[in-house]
């Protein structure tokens, strides 16, 4: 096990990545968000302080891999999260191939 295997594992896993990660991201993202939000809803006095970091991994991870999934293919999987990134602070995050210009005429 050289150099060369390593390098050739280091690639595999880079476009094994590359190919699950938005849609294994979008589902793991939401499912942690919801049991979280699940928790602080029916126990509060448990899960508060120590799901309130897990709320927001979840949301975190689920625009991540709409952002992978609209950088890799040029549109946007959820009207969720393209509302969600034109927000002020999130506007300039959108990749460039996506964005969408509603006043212009020749569209």
């Amino acid at each position: 096990m050289g150099l060369i295997w390593l390098v050739a594992v280091a690639v595999l896993a880079t476009l094994l990545l590359w190919w699950a990660f938005p849609i294994l991201a979008r589902i793991a993202g939401f499912w942690i968000f919801l049991d979280s939000l699940l928790a602080i809803v029916f126990i509060p006095h448990r899960a508060i302080p120590g799901r309130l970091w897990l709320l927001a991994l979840g949301l975190f991870l689920w625009l991540a891999g709409h952002w992978a999934h609209a950088f890799k293919h040029g549109e946007w999987a959820s009207p969720i999260a393209l509302r969600i990134f034109t927000l002020p602070g999130l506007r300039w995050m959108i990749p460039r191939r996506t964005l969408i210009y509603f006043d212009d005429p020749d569209q």
